[in-house]
């Protein structure tokens, strides 16, 4: 049996070593490179995010999970709330906001990139188990860091007094803008 495997063993190699050898001989050459470098295409909306974070409401009758970002076309800069699982508890059980019980989000930021305020505002909106909430725009200071500092407060679904409220926090966030 062991001279069986070995055997087995040995093939396999030499079957490997043979096709290796033999892409290597198939191979094109290689040529010199073009006279100019293709210039790469303009990126795409981009969005960066700091971390998810979950919340409930005093006495836990509602709960979501949110993030801040910075959203850019590269020449404009937008801050965004993410939200999702946006629920609230009736009867023993958990329930998904939807048209009827919708999820209200006031967003209020503050938006700098070296020390000079670029946007200082407030959006609201409304939405269901999950969404996102825009702010205003402001032009881009170039590529860098930008640092948004943000809030927002929920109410509903269902339950519209009592509300979740992040409380302020701070983002350095790099962004890819012109």
């Amino acid at each position: 049996m062991t001279s069986l495997l070995t055997r087995f063993k040995r093939a396999v190699v030499c079957a490997a070593t043979a096709t290796v050898a033999l892409g290597t001989a198939m191979a094109p050459a290689v040529s010199a490179a073009p006279a100019y470098a293709p210039r790469a295409a303009a990126a795409g909306p981009t969005t960066v995010c700091g971390s998810k974070f979950p919340l409930y409401s005093d006495g836990r009758w509602t709960y979501t999970e949110a993030r801040f970002c910075l959203g850019t076309d590269g020449s404009q800069v937008h801050p965004v709330l993410e939200f999702s699982e946006c629920q609230y508890y009736w009867g023993a059980a958990w329930y998904y906001a939807n048209a009827k019980y919708p999820c209200g989000f006031d967003l209020s930021y503050t938006l700098t990139r070296n020390g000079q305020v670029l946007l200082d505002s407030s959006s609201s909106g409304s939405g269901g188990p999950s969404g996102a909430v825009e702010g205003k725009s402001a032009g881009c200071e170039g590529p860098g860091t930008y640092t948004l500092r943000a809030r927002y407060v929920m109410s509903g679904p269902y339950w519209t007094d009592t509300q979740i409220n992040s409380g302020y926090r701070t983002y350095n966030l790099d962004v890819p803008c012109r």
